[in-house]
C-alpha cells in the first residue's frame, strides 16, 4: 500500500488528528448540522423495523446501508462513525498521492481533515463526512490504477449525496480525457443498481428521479426553499477553507494555466482536483443563485470537497518548496499544516484541547423544553400515547419511532380541514418548528374543540422577532376522529 517509511508517516499523523476530533466529540453537548442529523440518525436506526427507509433518498441509500446496524448503537455511534470516515479520508488522500510519486504526503491527512467547513461538520449525524470517504477512496484507486474500481465507487456517490453526480460528471471528462470510453459502463453501474433495486420494491421504472425529493418538490412546486446572490459561497470561501487552503488552492489554479500556456506536464491529481472542486461549487452556486432543486445555500455542503482541495493545495506548496533541502521542505509542510490546523479551529470557533472544561458544539436551545416536555409525559403516564412533534430530537431522547404512527408523527401531517388524528393523541406544538416546518398556527389547536391544552412550558428566552420561540403547548385530543 504505502512505502514504510511514508505508511508510518500517514498513519501518525491520521493518529493525531483522530485524537483531536476525539477531544472535540468529548467536548461536545450537541450535534452539527440541526435537525438533519437527527433525522438521518432517525431514519437510519428505523430502517431496520421499516426496510422501505433502506431506499429513502433523502436519508440517501448507500449511506443508510453502512450506518442501520451503527445507530442501534445510539447517536454517539454514528458520530464516532463519521469521525473514523474523515480521518480515513485524509490517509487514503495521502495513500493515493503517494503512489503518484509524491513525498511528505502525510500532511494531506490534516489538509484534509481540518479544511474548517469539513472539520465543523464531522460531530453530527450528517452524510457529508461518509461522501468525503468516498471520494477519497474514488481518488485512492485512481492514483493506484485501479480505475474501474474507482469510477464504480464513483458511480454510486449520488447515493450517498445527490449532488454526488456532478462529481461524477467530473470523473467522466477524466475518462473522456484518457480515452478510456469503456470506464464509463463502470460509471453508470450505481444508477444501474439502484434504480434497478428501487424498480423492484416500489415498481416505479424511473425511480431515480421519480423519488428523489428534491425533484418531486421542484416539479410540484411543494416547497419553497429560496434563492441568493451568485456570490453567496464566494463570501464564504474564508470561513468555509480556511486562509491558507484558500490561497494554496487559488495558487494550484495559476500553477495549472501558466503550465498550461507553457505547454509543460501538469500533474493529473491537479487536474482531477480542480476540475471536482470547480464543478461542484460552481453547481451549488448555480442551483442556489436560481433557488432550485432544494437548495438553501448551506455552507456545509461544501465539506464534500475537502480531499480536492486538499490535493490541490498540496501540490501547490510541492511546487513552491520542490529545490529545498530536505528538512526545509519537511519544516515548510509541517509549519503549514499547523497553520491549518490552527486556521481551523479560530473559523470554527471551537476551543483548543487543552480549554478542555469549555464547550465545542452546543446543544440546541430547543432540547431544554423538549426534555422537560417528555418528562411531564412520563410522569403522567402519557409516554405510551402516539406523540404528535416536529422536533426529531424528541424522537431520540425518548427513543419514539416516527415511522410507527402509534408511536411518533410529525405536526404536517396533521389534516386541517379533515382531521383524522384518534382520539387521545398527544401534540407538543413549539413556537419555532411546529410553525415553520409543521405550518401548525397555536391558534388552531386552541381554538379547536377536539384539542385540549393539558400544560404550558413556558420559553427561556424570548426572541424579540419571535418572542414565542421555545414556548411549548402540550395539547391532548380529546374530541371524535373526524376522518
Amino acid at each position: 500500500m504505502l512505502k514504510s517509511g511514508a505508511y508510518r508517516s500517514s498513519l501518525l499523523s491520521a493518529l493525531l488528528c483522530a485524537f483531536l476530533l476525539f477531544f472535540v466529540f468529548l467536548q461536545a453537548q450537541g450535534v452539527e448540522g440541526g435537525q438533519d442529523s437527527w433525522n438521518h440518525f432517525l431514519i437510519s436506526k428505523c430502517a431496520i423495523h421499516h426496510p422501505d427507509l433502506l431506499l429513502d433518498q433523502w436519508n440517501k441509500p448507500v449511506f443508510t446501508w453502512c450506518t442501520v446496524l451503527i445507530c442501534q448503537l445510539g447517536i454517539n455511534a454514528l458520530i464516532i462513525f463519521n469521525i473514523v470516515c474523515v480521518v480515513l479520508s485524509g490517509f487514503f488522500v495521502a495513500a493515493g498521492m503517494q503512489k503518484q510519486g509524491f513525498k511528505h504526503t502525510w500532511v494531506l491527512v490534516p489538509f484534509t481533515v481540518f479544511t474548517p467547513v469539513l472539520f465543523h461538520n464531522t460531530i453530527s449525524g450528517l452524510t457529508e463526512p461518509l461522501n468525503v470517504l468516498f471520494l477519497s477512496l474514488v481518488i485512492f484507486f485512481w492514483c493506484a490504477e485501479k480505475r474501474k474500481l474507482s469510477v464504480g465507487l464513483a458511480s454510486f456517490l449520488p447515493f450517498v449525496r445527490t449532488e454526488g453526480f456532478v462529481i461524477c460528471g467530473a470523473v467522466f471528462i477524466m475518462i473522456l480525457a484518457r480515452k478510456e470510453y469503456r470506464l464509463l459502463y463502470w460509471l453508470v453501474l450505481g444508477s444501474f443498481i439502484m434504480n434497478l433495486a428501487g424498480f423492484i420494491i416500489t415498481h416505479e421504472p424511473f425511480w431515480i428521479i421519480t423519488e428523489n425529493p428534491y425533484w418531486k418538490h421542484e416539479t410540484e412546486g411543494t416547497f419553497e426553499a429560496g434563492s441568493g446572490s451568485f456570490l453567496h459561497y464566494m463570501r464564504l470561501a474564508r470561513a468555509l477553507f480556511g486562509v491558507p487552503l484558500l490561497f494554496l488552492f487559488l495558487l494550484g489554479n495559476v500553477i495549472w494555466v501558466l503550465r498550461k500556456i507553457k505547454r509543460q506536464d501538469i500533474p493529473e491529481m491537479l487536474s482531477m482536483s480542480l476540475l471536482i472542486f470547480h464543478l461542484y461549487f460552481f453547481a451549488h452556486t448555480t442551483i442556489y443563485y436560481f433557488g432550485i432543486l432544494g437548495s438553501h445555500g448551506l455552507p456545509r455542503v461544501m465539506a464534500v470537497i475537502a480531499p480536492a482541495l486538499a490535493i490541490s493545495s498540496f501540490i501547490s506548496i510541492d511546487f513552491m518548496v520542490k529545490n529545498l533541502h530536505h528538512r526545509y521542505r519537511i519544516a515548510a509542510f509541517a509549519g503549514i499544516a499547523i497553520l491549518v490546523i490552527w486556521v481551523a479551529y479560530k473559523e470554527t470557533g471551537y476551543p483548543k484541547p487543552h480549554r478542555f472544561s469549555e464547550i465545542t458544539v452546543q446543544a440546541d436551545k430547543s432540547h431544554t423544553n423538549f426534555i422537560k416536555a417528555g418528562e411531564w409525559l412520563q410522569d403522567h403516564h402519557l409516554m405510551d400515547r402516539p406523540i404528535i412533534h416536529q422536533y426529531p430530537y424528541f424522537d431520540v431522547r425518548f427513543d419514539k419511532d416516527p415511522y410507527n404512527i402509534q408511536s411518533s408523527y410529525r405536526v404536517w401531517s396533521i389534516d386541517q380541514k379533515s382531521d383524522w388524528a384518534a382520539k387521545g393523541v398527544i401534540v407538543i406544538w413549539d413556537g419555532f418548528s411546529a410553525v415553520r416546518e409543521g405550518n401548525m398556527k397555536l391558534e388552531w389547536l386552541q381554538n379547536n374543540p377536539d384539542y385540549k391544552e393539558i400544560y404550558f412550558i413556558q420559553g427561556f428566552e424570548q426572541p424579540a422577532d419571535n418572542p414565542s420561540m421555545y414556548d411549548i403547548h402540550i395539547f391532548e385530543k380529546v374530541g371524535p376522529n373526524k376522518g
